[in-house]
């Protein structure tokens, strides 16, 4: 029999796995559904402290915007004030007595009248 192939192997079968009794699979059923309820729970955990962090997050940019927006408005009344300031100068007009440009802000030279005051007061 020289022409004849050989016979390609058979599969094997694996052997059954050995038949669990009704009360092993209520057994494992219950630890899964016990490990599932922690997962859910554990998920839960996570998710709502990740909300936290990004509530957290979100209140400090706010306070950041609300204390850029500040800054900013201060910046634009003080471009507005120079503005004037320097309109006036332009104009040959002195500014008023009662800008703080007539007060001194440092001592005179003999070292009396301090930071604009009258010489009376705390000192």
């Amino acid at each position: 029999m020289a022409g004849r192939r050989p016979s390609s192997p058979k599969p094997r079968r694996k052997a059954a796995p050995p038949a669990r009794s009704v009360r092993q699979l209520e057994r494992a059923l219950a630890e899964a559904r016990k490990t599932l309820e922690a997962e859910r729970q554990r998920h839960a955990r996570q998710l709502e402290a990740v909300r936290r962090k990004a509530d957290r997050q979100l209140a400090s940019v706010v306070r950041e915007i609300a204390a850029l927006r500040h800054y900013q408005a201060r910046a634009e009344d003080l471009a507005r004030r120079l503005g004037d300031c320097e309109a006036r100068r332009e104009a040959g007009r002195e500014p008023p007595a009662t800008t703080a440009a007539t007060i001194p802000l440092t001592r005179d030279p003999d070292g009396e009248e301090p930071l604009g005051g009258s010489g009376r007061g705390n000192r």
